[in-house]
């Protein structure tokens, strides 16, 4: 059933026989009629040819395998692309890709440009007409470049006009390539003895007949390159992908039967003044016409202008199918990685006739130059597409191996390993030359392999900038093989073009002494000029054997380093993951570690709050003794003592995961001062200290700053020099501005003593963390109040310096600035604050929610001394309840804990936040709790609290806030 795709679904329309057109038309194009005369016969003659395309058809059938096995378990449209990435990862399947990529545009290009060949040989000059030049040696005509692109939008425009109909197409004329074939040799090889005589001899006579035959099988990557096409079109199956087994069995029997019959065409007839069809081969160069193709030759020597029809028309078909066909792979290799947002999107979109037109119309477009270039030039960007070819072979029978091995599927097992050796000797054979392989890259076709090699280093780069899932750039292997391949490869291009160039001058240099030699009346004899010939010939060889030894050992050198280089650069990669594996755990740890803490504030801050309270209240009780007034006193200075230590070790540690924030608000830094004076004048009077606290002197009293932290840092600078500053001392604070800005002031404050002073090698490191000075061990304290300062003005783009002398006293100073707030805002607020104030607390019903009963107890106690109604709840549940039950006004505001059991205070928060009576929903909740962190407050406000107040509780904190909320509530009924 097919698809809708008018986005970016493939359409399942492929038939069978539709997929078997597709492979086999891939597979057998221009080459088949025109390679016979001037590769294979020379090679191998017809017979060691036909056994050579025999025994390359059955390797190919064992990568075949492997592609049916990786179908089968990816059926994506991409081929080799989607089993290397889904196998090895996305920086191989890239690779894999881009070279493939290589091989189909090579294949159309092919076909585009062998149109002019054979109607050359055809028709002669029927189409050399228009301007010309020549590229390479090859003569380029206006009218020929017409009928290459005649072809190449005829091919567009069958693949643009639908799916069904371009499988149509490639069938008819998929059939009438093999029917043409067939139907030729059947007529020459049934008219008589002489088509069978002039096949001898059946081998070429300069190697062994076994040696021939595997340089036949060598060429099969060549020869059949493209029976995988239809792997690229698994999405548009209409059957069972399980049955694609059978057809590419089907097409590879079809090449074989196609290149073998007209390999046998081609030597079945030769003109009349040859006696061999060696000799009839040897000599193309200086023939034209049909007689330069030796299958056209044949055909119209037994079956006349009848016989060329029908070949021609096969040969036609052989370039359209090798064009439609490619078109078709390579749109659906480029659709597929558009999908994976390897390339723009708009690659995605199909038109209504279930077809990719955007990337066909791309593919069209950059093949239009091509035939500009002539056959020459292009026939070396068409030698290196089997090695693009054999890579991709490489890569899907490893993938298979590496599926089979994970599936412990011993047959694929098997196939893969020998398909991926077989694939690795085939891409080595191509690449090097002179090692076995007799027929080599040209020169310019290893320039080729580079820049596309570099170009695909910058189409990665593009790939992996775009890369937003992080696939890419995961295997160093990848990109340092491809390093050396563009390494290797430009040796063996320096080499072959050094080569060349040898053999040139050589050449030149005998042409010279034969004219020289001539001039002064020296003739050479035939047997002097052949000696001449072959000494050149053996000084070629030898500086082509010198160079070989000269690039092995080169190319051994930059493998070494190139090995050195990857285990320096694998070694960092691991050292990286170390390291992230080490700051995960770091993380974990602190985490661990902030969980603890914070537990361990709650249950500690829990029995503080019963002492502070209880303390509290025992202080009111009446007739109580001077004596047990002063243990209260006591055990409250121990408590707050106590609870200070607590605060610093949590402050440090939040300072040190970097989680320290300040809460910036409008401040008045002379109350902040008055406030401060007052916390100290009594104890510095009760220790005959005399203390000072002057700011007077300041324009910009109002400012915007985090008060409390500037308080906590006052309070660690004073307590201090109240600590280290014997009975009759002086502690001298003071806070003045230095200067004003636009809408910034600058201050700066001291804070000096007339103490006992610090050490020099004490001074250097007072603002570190649990340092204190050795002599002053009978001083309380944790040695973390001067970090914490000097991280809190940190935090405040503040600076901290201090001046000090052993036995002469101490001298803090800071210098900060902060923006600066008009007067008469801050002036409108400390009205609306006093406004506040006039509250009648007898009237007020509070909603007290704790699971304590020892906190429900002093906080019920301490709201009644002030005239508040109070009920209570044991936990958010209940609490919940009664306020459902309650009317409207009945509670004016709430207290909730937040570790509950049955239900916390955040949850019971929402639920009433959630109830439909505006009025009720509406109440002020104040998280009342030893939960104390920045995250709890913003967790309290998250739940839809109105406040915050930590335990223990601060009383004068507690009756501020509710005068905050209730004066709120108040104005706006």
């Amino acid at each position: 059933m097919g698809k809708t795709n008018d986005n970016s679904n493939l359409r399942e329309y492929l038939t069978p026989i539709g997929a078997w057109a597709l492979a086999f038309g891939c597979s057998v194009g221009w080459g088949s009629f025109v390679m016979p005369g001037t590769t294979f016969l020379p090679m191998a003659g017809p017979i060691g040819t036909v056994i050579g395309m025999i025994i390359g058809g059955l390797v190919m059938l064992l990568v075949g395998i492997n592609y049916f096995y990786m179908m089968v378990h990816y059926p994506d449209c991409g081929s080799t692309y989607a089993y290397t990435k889904n196998t090895l990862g996305y920086d191989h399947g890239f690779i894999s890709t881009w070279f493939l990529m290589l091989v189909y545009i090579a294949i159309v290009w092919a076909n585009v440009t062998a149109l002019p060949i054979i109607f050359r040989n055809l028709f002669g000059s029927l189409f050399q007409f228009g301007f010309h030049y020549t590229v390479a040696g090859y003569t380029v005509y206006l009218g020929e470049v017409l009928l290459s692109l005649l072809a190449l939008g005829i091919a567009c425009g069958v693949c643009i006009h639908g799916v069904k109909f371009s499988e149509i197409v490639q069938i008819v004329m998929a059939i009438l390539l093999i029917g043409g074939i067939v139907f030729c040799a059947i007529c020459i090889f049934s008219s008589g003895s002489q088509p069978l005589q002039n096949l001898k001899p059946y081998y070429a006579a300069d190697t062994g007949r076994a040696g021939q035959i595997m340089r036949i099988v060598f060429l099969a990557p060549w020869a059949y390159v493209g029976f995988e096409s239809i792997t690229h079109s698994v999405e548009e199956y209409s059957f069972n992908v399980k049955k694609a087994f059978p057809i590419i069995v089907i097409a590879l029997i079809s090449g074989v039967i196609a290149y073998s019959l007209l390999v046998l065409i081609a030597a079945s007839a030769l003109p009349k003044e040859y006696s061999y069809w060696k000799y009839y081969i040897k000599d193309l160069e200086n023939l034209s016409g049909v007689k330069g193709l030796p299958t056209f030759n044949a055909v119209k020597t037994y079956m006349g202008d009848k016989g060329l029809v029908i070949l021609g028309i096969a040969a036609v078909c052989g370039i359209m199918t090798g064009l439609v066909g490619n078109l078709i792979a390579a749109s659906r290799l480029v659709y597929s990685m558009a999908k994976d947002n390897m390339i723009g999107s708009r690659f995605t979109r199909i038109n209504e006739q279930g077809v990719p037109a955007n990337v066909i119309f791309v593919l069209v477009l950059i093949s239009i130059p091509i035939p500009l270039f002539g056959r020459t030039a292009i026939g070396w960007i068409i030698d290196v597409n089997t090695v693009g070819a054999t890579l991709a072979y490489v890569y899907t029978s490893w993938t298979a191996f590496k599926t089979a091995r994970k599936e412990n599927y011993l047959p694929v097992k098997v196939t893969g390993m020998v398909g991926f050796l077989i694939s690795m000797t085939y891409t080595i054979y191509f690449l090097i030359p002179g090692v076995w392989s007799i027929s080599k890259l040209a020169t310019e076709s290893y320039l080729i392999l580079i820049v596309w090699s570099m170009l695909g280093f910058f189409a990665f780069r593009h790939v992996y900038m775009r890369d937003r899932k992080r696939r890419f750039g995961r295997s160093t292997v990848v990109w340092i093989t491809l390093l050396f391949l563009v390494f290797f490869l430009s040796m063996l291009w320096f080499r072959e073009a050094t080569k060349k160039t040898t053999a040139e001058v050589l050449v030149n240099i005998d042409e010279y002494n034969e004219t020289e030699l001539s001039a002064h009346g020296v003739t050479l004899t035939l047997n002097e000029i052949i000696e001449s010939e072959d000494y050149i010939a053996k000084q070629v060889e030898r500086v082509n054997d010198s160079m070989q030894m000269n690039s092995i050992l080169q190319m051994a050198t930059i493998l070494v380093a190139l090995f050195i280089m990857f285990s320096i650069y694998n070694n960092m990669m691991h050292r990286e993951k170390d390291l992230e594996v080490q700051k995960a755990r770091a993380e974990e740890n602190s985490k661990a570690k902030s969980d603890f803490l914070s537990n361990m504030s709650h249950d500690i801050r829990t029995p503080m709050n019963a002492i502070i309270g209880y303390t509290e209240l025992a202080k009111d009780v009446d007739n109580m003794p001077d004596e047990g007034r002063e243990y209260l006193d006591k055990i409250e200075a121990s408590s707050k003592h106590l609870l200070a230590l607590v605060n610093d070790i949590l402050d440090m540690s939040r300072i040190e995961n970097g989680k320290m924030e300040l809460d910036i608000v409008k401040t008045d830094l002379k109350k902040c001062m008055d406030d401060i004076r007052d916390i100290f004048s009594t104890q510095m009077k009760l220790k005959r200290i005399d203390f000072v606290l002057d700011a007077e002197n300041i324009k910009n009293r109002y400012v915007m700053c985090d008060a409390n932290r500037l308080n906590r840092v006052m309070l660690n600078l004073i307590s201090n020099a109240y600590k280290f500053t014997p009975e009759g001392g002086s502690v001298r604070v003071s806070l003045y501005q230095i200067s004003e800005g636009a809408s910034r002031a600058y201050y700066r404050i001291s804070v000096k003593d007339s103490g006992m002073g610090m050490s020099p090698e004490f001074a250097e490191k007072v603002f570190e963390a649990y340092e204190r000075e050795k002599d002053a061990t009978d001083i309380q304290g944790t040695g973390l109040g001067m970090a914490i300062t000097k991280n809190i003005l940190d935090l405040m783009d503040g600076s901290i310096t201090v001046e000090t002398e052993k036995g002469k006293g101490t001298e803090f100073v800071i210098d900060i600035s902060f923006p600066t707030v008009d007067a008469s805002e801050m002036a409108e607020n400390e009205s609306d604050a006093l406004h506040g104030r006039q509250i009648d607390y007898t009237k007020v019903r509070l909603l007290l929610v704790d699971d304590q009963p020892v906190n429900r107890e002093i906080a019920i106690r301490i709201l009644k001394k002030f005239g508040f109604q109070v009920d209570y709840a044991e936990n958010g549940a209940e609490a919940v309840d009664k306020v459902k039950s309650s009317e409207a006004g009945y509670y004016q505001a709430i207290l909730m804990d937040v570790q509950m059991p049955v239900m916390n205070g955040y949850e019971a928060t929402r639920q009433i936040r959630a109830l439909d009576d505006p009025e009720i929903s509406g109440i002020p909740i104040v998280a009342m709790t030893a939960n104390a962190f920045k995250e709890d407050v913003e967790a309290a406000l998250d739940a839809g609290m109105d406040r915050h107040i930590a335990k223990p509780i601060d009383i004068g904190k507690l009756i501020e806030t509710l005068n905050e909320i209730l004066t709120v509530e108040r104005a706006s009924l």
